[in-house]
């Protein structure tokens, strides 16, 4: 137990280099890709749903700790990634890759970023410390708290609920939303043109990968370096494609307006969304969520 530390920290490391590879954009463009369903949550709520989400992950959560009910604390994030993964059953193993990836190496983090009392695991050189940010001595409070911690980010429900809303809302039901509320044009095209414009750019993202590595970078190299040229493959698109995604956004605007997008009249749709029951039970959690945090 005592050299454990350092079986683990490259085991860590490469095994959520690993996992972001088999991931990649293909993945994330495969998670957000939209998929008519029989049930229709109108986008608002979803949208209040993540918002009181997100308040209830940064502030409700030590309420819960606060009151000792640590049965809910660890069944809470169980239930809500069961839920998510439900919803998306069809993509259950790109989600896996980014869920896997995601708590691996925050739990990690954590555990060995911050010092509590409890009984030692291991302990650190000072100078390994000193290069990672790491403490010098782990504890099993310390891996507790790090395991928590990781299923608590808020980073992480974010996304996940980032990439539900893609991959069940359309463009169409959007504007007929927020036209129903009568929210301003200029808000409604922000999330339009957000919901439309994400899977398109991951799509390119992974093709401009793929055309990298067919180049040959990395090739040749053994498996643990050949890791580290596909995650620079994967950092080096970013910057290309997010300059192509402005320049398609600038056209996507000018073609709305050319259309009097933003004429003064109110649109109208044949097809009404409105507010149903599975719409007020996620508003009556989201008000449970501002309660808890801001109580």
């Amino acid at each position: 137990m005592i050299y454990i530390q350092y079986l683990l920290l490259p085991v860590v490391y490469f095994v959520t280099i690993f996992l972001m590879i088999k991931l990649g954009y293909g993945g994330l463009a495969e998670i957000v890709k939209y998929e008519r369903r029989k049930i229709v949550v109108n986008p608002l709520s979803k949208i209040l749903f993540e918002i009181g989400l997100f308040v209830f992950l940064t502030r409700g959560f030590y309420t819960i700790l606060q009151l000792h009910i640590l049965i809910l604390a660890i069944l809470f994030p169980f239930l809500l990634l069961s839920t998510i993964f439900l919803i998306l059953r069809n993509k259950i193993k790109y989600l896996a890759y980014y869920v896997g990836a995601y708590l691996l190496i925050t739990a990690w983090v954590e555990i060995n970023s911050f010092y509590y009392y409890g009984n030692i695991i291991y302990t650190w050189p000072r100078e390994i410390a000193r290069i990672f940010g790491y403490s010098t001595v782990v504890t099993c409070s310390s891996l507790f708290h790090g395991i928590l911690f990781s299923l608590y980010s808020p980073t992480l429900y974010i996304t996940l609920l980032g990439f539900v809303f893609i991959a069940t809302t359309n463009t169409s039901e959007v504007i007929r939303a927020f036209s129903e509320l009568k929210i301003p044009l200029a808000i409604t095209l922000i999330f339009s043109v957000f919901v439309k414009v994400i899977p398109q750019a991951l799509q390119n993202m992974e093709t401009s990968y793929k055309m990298t590595i067919l180049r040959g970078l990395g090739y040749g190299k053994p498996l643990p370096i050949r890791l580290f040229y596909q995650l620079y493959a994967l950092i080096a698109v970013i910057l290309p494609v997010f300059v192509y995604i402005i320049k398609g956004s600038r056209n996507l605007a000018i073609a709305l307006e050319t259309r009097g997008y933003m004429s003064k009249k109110n649109r109208t749709s044949l097809v009404k969304i409105g507010f149903h029951l599975i719409d007020y039970l996620l508003l009556f959690i989201s008000i449970i969520f501002f309660y808890i945090s801001f109580s």
